[in-house]
């Protein structure tokens, strides 16, 4: 005996799918965005050890301007 499936059974898991995909792209994303962070303070750390500027708002300010910057 053959069973049919009626095509209504099968989108739920047509959907589910991707909703996995988009799931799957949003932590390479984030990873990307925390490398940069990563990077950037690095940067920060030279160019504090270089200059001797301190502070929060000089920390604000290089942050800014290294992440507005297009990855190398």
């Amino acid at each position: 005996m053959l069973r049919t499936v009626p095509a209504a059974a099968l989108a739920p898991t047509a959907l589910a799918t991707s909703d996995m995909k988009t799931a799957e792209a949003a932590p390479s994303q984030q990873q990307q965005e925390q490398q940069k962070m990563k990077d950037c303070n690095d940067k920060r750390k030279e160019e504090r050890a270089r200059t001797g500027v301190k502070g929060g708002t000089a920390y604000r300010k290089f942050l800014a301007a290294c992440l507005k910057k297009a990855p190398a």
